[in-house]
């Protein structure tokens, strides 16, 4: 065993000691000392990953019948701070109870609630507000939302960020519950929020993309309002310098991701070394998110920001700069951005799509998109502006050779990867996947990249082994090796409705048929986009569920079909396509755009138009 091992072998010891002897108090703190030595994690299994399946079992057993026994004692009380905990670690809660003997938390319904003469269960809303914790959306049951849907905002805004906050829904059970908070979500504006709900915040409100749901962004707009509250609270107060149009402007971009290897770095790094030209950059970043030497040698100046500073002194640094434009390249991954972002700290405030979705807040003037993004500008409440290119791409690391030799599977079956991360795998693409598999005439062998780990890993791969014959989960590896075993596989599927954009530039790269899914969204654009540069036929990208059904069907069946599109890839300089501006002006396209808004500013306000063009005649 390893020591981490060890030491959760010890919680959960201490845990059980503590329930058996009555220290409800103390069994509340040793369970959540327990949940965050278990987030730690980082290997593809979860808890005890070196032991026997059957004795991880029994391990999430033991904690599930602990938290049960929790829940029923006389004197179980669980403050809000520990809520707040809860809720940002829900995915790991509902995972415990699936992973463990009980398969579910339904017993606790049994346990707590009233049984009427009608065999019917009745709860009282601190029943509800309890008992929700521990359920997941796939496993909710209609009384429980109904009840959850009644409770008051600040009981409401836990259970809501951390069902948003899980990050796989795989039952239509679970897609109809999502549904049903969305159209709700306008009850949590009146919560009043501890900042002990940022962390879930956070990742509930980029989660909520994820959802097939046409109102999915309405969310954020409910979440925004929290987070203006939270604002106040931590004492962030937003004030802008007056607007002037000056020769070198300062533009801050408040960068959430500038790592090596990460998908912002991949999709826009061409793109930001162009605004020095025009620009005094600076980049504020948190120290832990950055590649020192790329943000530097990117950027005028960096800033970055310690672990531990809080909001006011983010608010004050970027007062002093007074910047002319801040710059968010997206909006979704980090807390100091979001809680930025819903204030005015300059004139003009422009995000890009890192995280493909809109951000639904009037302190954003413009979202700046990519040629041919501009047609779903109806999902977007700022005003949208579209520009003169695709933009580029940058390799995730020079020194790869994508023709490197990778031997094939020689089994008979067809190998689909389906390289999409866990949240994109919804229950409509995982239906279409077991259809694929029961009327395919071939045998089908899915490899799931979804980059998962610990807890998680355990409990998609159970869920995989309930709904599919032939399938790999396939454990995170350095990307080599991901590419290595990627290029094995004959066909690969991006899920929907938010598909991928790096990962479809990989499949091209390792000469993989690919079949995606175009829906009117933003978030479902990349898959398109990325086949259009290579030059790939259009019949590989659908717009409906029974198309794409029939593609992925045609690839595992046909092929010479298939043979064609890895042919044509080969036979196609992929990385010039991708990495190399398919025009002179593109070199300079991207801060043309950031110049053409900052000069512009004021006839792109005026005009009643939602979406404008780079360059284009501002209509009135």
């Amino acid at each position: 065993m390893t020591s981490q091992d060890d030491d959760i072998d010890r919680l959960i010891d201490e845990l059980e000691r503590a329930v058996f002897q009555r220290r409800t108090k103390e069994g509340v703190q040793l369970l959540l000392n327990l949940l965050q030595a278990m987030s730690l994690r980082r290997s593809p299994l979860g808890i005890l990953p070196q032991a026997p399946a059957e004795d991880r079992r029994a391990a999430y057993t033991r904690i599930a019948a602990m938290i049960s026994a929790l829940i029923c004692s006389p004197d179980f009380q669980i403050d809000l701070g520990q809520i707040d905990f809860l809720s940002g670690r829900k995915p790991m809660l509902e995972a415990i109870f699936e992973l463990s003997g009980y398969e579910g938390p339904y017993h606790l319904l049994r346990y707590n609630g009233i049984r009427n003469a009608d065999d019917s269960v009745t709860l009282r809303s601190n029943q509800v507000f309890v008992l929700s914790l521990f359920y997941s959306l796939d496993a909710l049951p209609d009384s429980l939302i109904q009840g959850v849907l009644k409770l008051p905002p600040d009981q409401l805004l836990p259970l809501v960020v951390g069902w948003f906050t899980a990050p796989f829904v795989h039952h239509a059970r679970g897609e109809a519950n999502r549904s049903l908070l969305i159209e709700n979500c306008h009850l949590i504006e009146g919560a009043r929020p501890t900042p002990g709900i940022i962390q879930a915040m956070t990742s509930a409100w980029m989660h909520c993309s994820y959802a097939d749901h046409a109102g999915k962004h309405r969310v954020k707009q409910s979440l925004n309002e929290v987070w203006r509250r939270l604002d106040q609270i931590g004492g962030l107060k937003g004030r802008s310098a007056p607007r002037r149009v000056v020769e070198h402007p300062t533009l801050l971009v408040a960068a959430e991701r500038m790592t090596n290897g990460h998908a912002m770095l991949r999709s826009y790094a061409a793109c930001w070394r162009q605004l020095k030209s025009k620009f005094r950059t600076v980049c504020m970043v948190s120290a832990g998110f950055a590649t020192p030497e790329v943000a530097e040698e990117l950027f005028d100046d960096v800033v970055y920001l310690e672990e531990g500073v809080n909001m006011k002194d983010i608010g004050a640094r970027i007062v002093k700069m007074a910047p002319d434009i801040i710059y968010y390249p997206s909006l979704g991954m980090s807390e100091w951005t979001q809680m930025v972002a819903n204030l005015r700290f300059s004139p003009i405030q422009v995000m890009t799509l890192g995280h493909p979705a809109p951000a639904m807040t009037d302190t954003i003037d413009y979202t700046l998109v990519q040629l041919g993004h501009g047609e779903a500008a109806h999902e977007f409440g700022a005003k949208v502006i579209e520009r003169s290119a695709w933009g580029q791409f940058i390799p995730f690391d020079e020194s790869l050779d994508f023709d490197f030799e990778s031997t094939p599977f020689e089994d008979g079956r067809v190998h689909v990867a389906v390289n999409s991360s866990l949240m994109k795998l919804s229950p409509r693409f995982l239906n279409l996947c077991e259809r694929i598999e029961t009327e395919a005439s071939r045998p089908v062998h899915f490899h799931f990249f979804a980059s998962a780990s610990g807890v998680m890993f355990d409990r998609i791969k159970q869920v995989f082994e309930r709904r599919f014959r032939r399938f790999t989960l396939e454990p995170s590896r350095n990307y080599a090796a991901f590419l290595k075993t990627l290029k094995r596989c004959d066909v690969a599927l991006a899920a929907f409705p938010f598909g991928n954009t790096n990962s479809t530039v990989d499949t091209c790269l390792l000469g993989v048929p690919t079949v995606a899914y175009f829906a009117n969204e933003v978030l479902s654009i990349g898959d398109r986009d990325v086949m259009r540069m290579v030059g790939l036929p259009s019949w590989l990208v659908s717009d409906n569920d029974e198309d794409y059904f029939q593609t992925a069907m045609k690839l595992i069946h046909d092929d010479v079909a298939r043979q064609a599109i890895v042919d044509q890839l080969k036979a196609t300089d992929v990385k010039a396509k991708l990495f190399r501006p398919p025009r002179p002006e593109d070199e300079t396209e991207f801060v043309d755009a950031f110049d053409w808004i900052y000069r512009n500013h004021e006839a792109l306000q005026a005009s009643s138009h939602h979406l404008l063009k780079v360059g284009e005649p501002i209509p009135a």
